[in-house]
Formats: C-alpha cells, structure tokens, sequence
C-alpha cells in the first residue's frame, strides 16, 4: 500500500458516531461561575501620575511663592505707620476729615 493509497482510504473512512463537541463544552461553562478579569494598572500608568502630580504641586508652590514675595513689605509697612502717625496731621480732626489729602498731599 502506497501512500496515495492509505490517504485515500482514510478519506473514505467515516466515523460511526455524530461528533458534536459543542454540547459538552456549554454544559462545562455553565459549570463554572463567569470570572471577570482583573484589571490591572500599570507601572508606567503610575508614575506618570505621579510626576504629573508632582510638576503640578511644584507650579502651585512657586506661583504662591512669587505672589508671596511679589508685596512690598516695606512700603506697606511704612504707609501704615503714616496713616497711624498723628503727628504727620495739623490736626487729628483735620486726618478725620479727609485722611486721603493727607496721606497724598506731600
């Protein structure tokens, strides 16, 4: 027997029972409980988080800084002592009148 020969008889062959695996395999996933899949976060998902929080907590801190240091503290502190200083007024009576003249009338 060539084969030529044995393949073709094989061909001719057929089995006496219906193969139907579907049935099986539907009976055994209705078995089994559905298991949904776990997702997980990645590494990189992570510390790309992190360093944009990072880079955004280190903006929010040095515009506050610049904004902090952006006052004169020492032209505020001397206006102050001009408004309180009653001395700088003719008159206590005369700074209660029109306290604004007062402060910018030199």
């Amino acid at each position: 027997m060539t084969i030529d020969e044995g393949l073709n008889e094989l061909a001719r062959q057929q089995y006496p029972h219906q193969v139907d695996v579907v049935q099986a395999v539907m009976a055994q996933v209705r078995q089994h409980p559905y298991l949904q899949p776990v997702r997980r976060v990645q590494t990189w998902q992570r510390v790309v988080s992190s360093s944009v929080a990072a880079v955004l907590l280190a903006l929010v801190v040095s515009v506050t800084v610049v904004r902090i240091q952006a006052y004169n503290e020492a032209g505020i502190g001397s206006m102050i002592a001009q408004v309180q200083d009653y001395n700088y007024y003719g008159s206590v009576e005369e700074a209660a009148m029109n306290p604004i003249e007062y402060i910018y009338e030199e």
